[in-house]
């Protein structure tokens, strides 16, 4: 870390060598905040596990658009992986080329 060997936490001192300066954002509860969709987290460990898959709450289904909230789940698409909500992505995998009407 920034003040010699073994100063810092193991998540902290991943977060240095990617260059960052100093830890996440707090909320007033004391709790790491994504700055990305404002999720709350108690600890550093479970933000970072967030942050892989965070999509700042824009993601929607390519065939139905439902939003992420809506939708039980991701699932696989003609665009690629996590493309389709999960209703969409089995009848994709069915055969189906398009969204129920």
């Amino acid at each position: 870390g920034p003040e010699g060997a073994k100063t810092l936490c193991a998540a902290c001192a991943s977060r240095y060598r990617a260059g960052h300066t100093a830890p996440p954002p707090r909320n007033e509860e004391g709790k790491f905040v994504c700055e990305f969709c404002s999720r709350s987290f108690d600890t550093i460990g479970a933000l970072g596990g967030h942050k892989r898959f965070c999509d700042s709450g824009d993601w929607r289904c390519g065939w139905c658009a439902c939003s992420l909230a809506e939708a039980s789940g991701k699932g696989p698409g003609p665009e690629g992986a996590k493309t389709l909500c999960q209703a969409c992505s089995m009848r994709f995998r069915a055969g189906y080329t398009s969204a129920p009407v």
